[in-house]
């Protein structure tokens, strides 16, 4: 059952990928982006820098998540470069702009549905859930903060342009992302009312 979990959430992440962000050379979503924008610039193939990335951050997920953490890590590291290989790189819009927002909405939305089943893709999704568990900063928060790295990236290696465009599409996942976990505790709460009630009334 975990393995589907997570196999639905790295599948979305490469579909955003690979179908809306990076055929428009919007290279804003993790460790897919930073493998695109190495093959670039250094014509480095991006699944060898995907695959070093990723083992480099199971490796702080085993020293400073718990081993169970590690395990669903583990599958979704292994999957995504996987997952990123098969799945074709082909535009489904022409448009730059819808891309950019259905993209990033679609990336961030896999990135929960993992953080969900407390997994990852691997690679810079993995830094936000060590900073929740060590300095209690919300995965949305997080998730902006690593994705720095990315901007700059952005705007050493390709145009200024794409780097604005990279960084209005983090700005976008962060948004996105903060908007699922906010459904996310609604949709909880309710439940566990409804549970309350139903308990209520059984007694």
């Amino acid at each position: 059952m975990h393995l589907i979990k997570i196999s639905i959430g790295v599948i979305i992440i490469a579909l955003a990928l690979n179908f809306f962000l990076l055929p428009h050379d919007i290279a804003s979503a993790g460790v897919g982006a930073i493998g695109h924008l190495l093959e670039i610039h250094l014509s480095v193939n991006s699944i060898y820098t995907l695959w070093v990335i990723n083992l480099f951050m199971l490796l702080l997920t085993y020293l400073l998540l718990d081993k169970q953490i590690f395990s669903k890590i583990f599958l979704g590291s292994l999957l995504f470069p996987i997952y990123l290989k098969l799945i074709p790189t082909s535009p489904v819009l022409f448009s730059h702009i819808a891309s950019l927002i259905i993209g990033s909405a679609l990336f961030s939305l896999g990135v929960f549905y993992l953080y969900k089943s407390n997994s990852s893709n691997g690679g810079i999704t993995i830094p936000p859930i060590i900073l929740e568990r060590y300095f209690k900063i919300p995965v949305y928060r997080g998730l902006l903060l690593t994705n720095l790295v990315i901007i700059f990236l952005n705007f050493y290696i390709l145009r200024p342009l794409d780097g604005l465009f990279a960084t209005v599409s983090i700005l976008i996942m962060s948004v996105a992302m903060k908007l699922y976990t906010a459904i996310d505790s609604k949709l909880m709460e309710r439940e566990g009312k409804s549970i309350g009630e139903s308990n209520h009334k059984s007694s």
